[in-house]
């Protein structure tokens, strides 16, 4: 295909058949991408109606936010000479493409893309008019020591992201009561951050979660917030009286935003990707209610049927994630009473899985022993999990199973980014907000991958 697109391919992917173009070879090189947001790009210039995401009104800031938001912590990312950095011109392009199509709400944070992608979303936005854009930010609770580098820290990012204020500003990652009132009541730095709102410099202060149902309560019951930021999604919901267990508690902190009338904002609406790619029992039985819609829309369309969210954010790292995100969030339809029977069944399909619950936030690296912790859970849960293959029982997985599993496992992992290399050292587990068992996963990942290596003559995987 040439550069210049063909205005039938373009038509075909902006209307919904990117997937099956893809698969045909449309849109796999690079260049045929970009090709294609410029085109997109040429079409709102030329007056063809596009599409807007839907939106809702913001109280606090009084304006309509998009309620689909660019999470910048899955930008896409290319290979340099230094290493794996963000892909500036595509990322631009795709971020343009975005506020083509109503996104206006765009989040960010100190850890994403190794503290590259303040920089990137704030020169990515130079272009448009301040007050068309929402620019979230957040405060790194898990690196904090103190108020004059909390000080520092805030100055950095307005300059990183050259903005004069930020719209949304959140205190990250609250996980344990005793951490926030150490840090932000007796050092001061909610105080501070006040001070900051009182300036101008915040328009409207909240706060990330990923603690408990009781510390999250003590944060609604005993403090003001313009809003909170909560990860929602309908794998982790718990109905009222369901105990909480691990991240199953989604529908205890929407109940308490609702309860307090604390606007929502969403995080993982697709649990990292995981609502994407179902067991094909469950698939199956959403197909039945729409055979065209991807796992992912239905994932988002459950978020935004429940009143009180006002945006949820998607990391979005290829062209597919964002033609898909848009289309199901212009003209947002609300799930029907038929369809949210139909993800109840699919639940009931999934209630044997033995995937593992990571969300691929990379919050618990760097790995001192150079462990790509995400990598390997992402690996099973692709390529293990859904074939079959049992962390417990991986005597019961075939020739053929072992075989596939161990080239997935061995083409997308360098030997020092492996499992083997888990010391059990637990430095990564107070940083996970999935209160995942990382080095039990881990090791028995590796178990697995050392039993089906036990025939091929070619030792262990180091």
């Amino acid at each position: 295909m040439s550069h210049d697109i063909s205005r039938r391919t373009f038509l075909k992917l902006l209307g919904g058949g990117l997937a099956g173009a893809a698969a045909g070879g449309a849109l796999v090189k690079r260049e045929d991408i970009l090709a294609f947001l410029d085109a997109d790009k040429a079409a709102g210039a030329a007056g063809t109606d596009l599409g807007k995401v839907t939106t809702r009104y913001y109280k606090p800031l009084g304006k309509d936010l998009s309620l689909l938001g660019f999470g910048c912590m899955r930008l896409p990312t290319t290979f340099t000479a230094s290493g794996r950095e963000i892909d500036k011109e595509l990322g631009e392009k795709m971020v343009d493409f975005a506020y083509r199509h109503g996104i206006n709400y765009f989040d960010t944070a100190w850890f994403y893309h190794d503290g590259k992608s303040e920089a990137f979303i704030g020169q990515a936005l130079q272009k448009y008019p301040r007050d068309t854009v929402y620019l979230a930010d957040k405060m790194p609770t898990p690196i904090l020591t103190g108020l004059d580098q909390a000080k520092d820290i805030f100055q950095t990012q307005l300059d990183r992201c050259q903005v004069a204020y930020f719209d949304n500003y959140m205190l990250h990652s609250l996980t344990s009561q005793d951490q926030f009132d150490e840090l932000y009541i007796q050092d001061g730095i909610l105080d501070y951050l006040r001070q900051e709102k009182a300036r101008g410099r915040i328009r409207c202060l909240g706060f990330s979660f990923h603690g408990d149902v009781p510390f999250f309560h003590y944060l609604l019951d005993q403090y003001d917030w313009d809003f909170c930021m909560i990860q929602l999604n309908y794998a982790d919901w718990n109905e009222p009286g369901e105990a909480p267990a691990g991240s199953r508690q989604a529908g205890d902190l929407y109940r308490k935003c609702r309860e307090k009338d604390v606007p929502i904002f969403v995080m993982e609406p697709v649990k990292g990707g995981n609502l994407a790619n179902l067991s094909s029992s469950a698939e199956a039985i959403l197909k039945q209610q729409r055979p065209e819609a991807s796992m992912a829309s239905w994932a988002l369309r459950w978020v935004g049927s429940k009143e009180g969210v006002i945006t949820m954010n998607s990391g979005m790292s290829n062209l597919e994630q964002v033609l898909d995100n848009i289309r199901t969030l212009s003209n947002f339809q609300p799930l029907s009473a038929a369809e949210e029977r139909a993800i109840q069944r699919s639940l009931g399909k999934e209630a044997g899985s033995g995937a593992i619950p990571c969300t691929y936030c990379r919050y618990c690296e760097p790995c001192p022993y150079g462990v790509d912790i995400a990598g390997v859970f992402h690996i099973y849960n692709r390529y293990g999990e859904p074939a079959g293959i049992d962390m417990d029982h991986p005597q019961g997985a075939s020739a053929a199973q072992e075989k596939a599993f161990l080239a997935h496992y061995q083409n997308n992992l360098e030997r020092p980014q492996r499992a083997s290399h888990c010391t059990a050292c637990g430095r990564c587990l107070p940083k996970c907000p999935q209160h995942i068992d990382i080095p039990k996963h881990v090791r028995a990942i590796d178990d697995v991958v050392q039993y089906f290596r036990r025939d091929t003559g070619k030792g262990v995987v180091v």
